[in-house]
């Protein structure tokens, strides 16, 4: 996401980079490969790992399916 190649758990993710357009896909990652629904304004109050861990409890369940990478013929990649 960051394009480095380690982020600590304690490590701002806007200080190392992060803006709103990369929240945003950081959110849609989130929601595909931990099926936890994350806003964009969790990101910004958490900003770390370990704020997002803090406060993981209180994020819902994703109820949206995850979004799929496809050809122009429809087939999943």
């Amino acid at each position: 996401m960051l394009e480095l190649d380690r982020v600590g758990i304690d490590d701002d993710f806007f200080d190392l980079g992060g803006n709103s357009l990369r929240a945003i896909r950081l959110t849609g990652l989130i929601r595909a490969e931990l099926d936890q629904e994350v806003s964009i304004r969790t990101l910004f109050v958490a900003r770390t790992v370990t704020g997002l861990a803090e406060m993981w409890q209180d994020l819902a369940r994703s109820s949206r399916p995850a979004l799929r990478r496809r050809t122009k013929g429809g087939e999943v990649l």
